[in-house]
């Protein structure tokens, strides 16, 4: 089993073009999740599979990122990974201020471990 990543830019359509391009491979080379990096590819990539006759997550796990509403307005529901996207840009803001104003060093930093929201779209490995 191997990994790949897609590069595309973030819109439904590059969603749609990799989902195509992943899921057009035979198994046992066709993927058996995808991970999105936002919603709407990932809502773009479960039209994607059921206009190629396969099903979700019978065939292929399905997750986004971002949890946004769209997530719950699917058939199935789409499983989501997220994060505290406001929390993380204040913290980066007080680091740079520290950093700029001389009171805090450049360098790693901690952040909250993503939560996984799972619902229909996601099945157990195989």
């Amino acid at each position: 089993a191997g990994a790949w990543q897609v590069a595309t830019d973030f819109s439904g359509d590059a969603g749609a073009r990799a989902t195509r391009s992943l899921l057009s491979a035979a198994p046992p080379d066709r993927p058996t999740a995808i991970v999105y990096d936002n919603d709407i590819m990932a809502v773009a990539g479960l039209s994607v599979a059921a206009e190629m006759g396969l099903r979700v997550p019978e065939d292929v796990s399905l997750l986004a990122w971002d949890d946004s509403q769209l997530c719950r307005l699917t058939h199935p529901t789409l499983s989501a990974m997220s994060h505290d996207v406001h929390g993380f840009g204040a913290d980066v803001a007080r680091t740079l201020f520290a950093v700029i104003t001389g009171d805090g060093a450049a360098g790693s930093h901690p952040v909250p471990t993503p939560v996984l929201t799972p619902r229909g779209s996601t099945a157990p490995p195989r």
